[in-house]
């Protein structure tokens, strides 16, 4: 069994190479290659800790991976992550595990990318301005994966908690040569070609006016019925692509209230990233349609990440191999 930690991904793997990953998670998963239970999410009585447990499958590979992950609500300790946890890589073959990794960093990692392949496809080419809501380990990585795929020259930041933002900035101003400018007022979200929201919010970050046209969004935190981060009346005015159907209808705010409310139906939505993939619908229509990519998280973006890195960590030599059984 080799354990690989999440230095050693970030040393080895690139959030490119989870970007292209995604471009074949996304294509299983609408094709129905894969076998993508259901997730379970617990939340522990009297206590602000979620458990998440998601598996994935995929015959051809002869291979499953198991995600648990701890999530804390509401509330952050600085110098902890708010979500931790742990991906194992299972033959299906034998039984055997033979990898578990950090499954914080993988988590962020695999849904910067989910955001970087939808940005490769739906945003502007020309797109210089990225606006960003949430400065934790998921907004670090929705920003990687951004600039992986457009050349942005300013970073608008947006945090409840303003000194996290300003670390946040100072962080990233060593690795990017974007400028990077702490925002309250989100009338300035006008100038943003690209938005990403990463945060836990339970009502909109900003409002349908603030967007101007031609503007993609990166809508990742509302993967519960009470979360929401965008506008009803964004959703309606916007191209609506999907990780997957089902759980985003059945788990995100962000669709459940404006359907809840009839400002939209189900028949309002363009369909899965991966229909876009496997040509069975377009894109981006014109260049003043708003285009918005919801996800809640799939165990597919897991499962194509962690046997990725699996992989590499057997040509590259990293990681460390131990046996339990001895």
């Amino acid at each position: 069994m080799r354990i690989i930690k999440a230095a050693e991904i970030k040393q080895h793997y690139s959030m490119k190479q989870a970007i292209d990953a995604m471009v074949q998670a996304f294509s299983s998963l609408s094709s129905g290659e894969c076998y993508v239970p259901g997730r379970v999410v617990t939340r522990l009585p009297a206590s602000e800790l979620l458990m998440l447990f998601k598996p994935a499958f995929v015959e051809k590979d002869k291979k499953v991976t198991v995600k648990f992950i701890t999530q804390r609500e509401n509330s952050s300790i600085q110098g902890i992550p708010s979500i931790q946890g742990i991906v194992m890589v299972i033959d299906t073959v034998t039984g055997e595990i033979i990898s578990i990794m950090d499954g914080g960093y993988i988590t962020a990692l695999r849904t910067g990318a989910a955001s970087g392949l939808a940005t490769r496809f739906l945003a502007g080419k020309d797109a210089h301005t990225l606006a960003l809501f949430g400065c934790g380990a998921q907004g670090k990585t929705q920003v990687e994966a951004v600039l992986c795929e457009r050349d942005i020259k300013r970073i608008l930041i947006f945090d409840i908690n303003r000194n996290r933002a300003s670390r946040f900035a100072e962080e990233l101003q060593g690795e990017y040569n974007a400028e990077m400018v702490f925002c309250e007022d989100t009338s300035v979200l006008k100038e943003a070609d690209i938005i990403c929201t990463a945060t836990n919010a339970t009502s909109p970050l900003f409002k349908r006016e603030d967007v101007k046209k031609g503007a993609h969004v990166n809508a990742i935190g509302s993967f519960q019925p009470h979360m929401q981060e965008l506008d009803p009346w964004l959703i309606r005015d916007a191209r609506v692509f999907l990780d997957q159907r089902e759980p985003c209808l059945k788990e995100s705010g962000d669709l459940i209230k404006p359907i809840a409310e009839g400002i939209i139906s189900e028949n309002h939505i363009a369909g899965e990233i991966g229909d876009f993939l496997l040509n069975r619908i377009a894109g981006r229509e014109s260049e003043d349609q708003i285009t918005v990519f919801k996800s809640v998280g799939v165990a597919i973006q897991d499962y194509a990440v962690a046997t990725d890195i699996y992989n590499e960590s057997l040509k590259q030599g990293f990681g460390l191999e131990i046996s339990l059984s001895e």
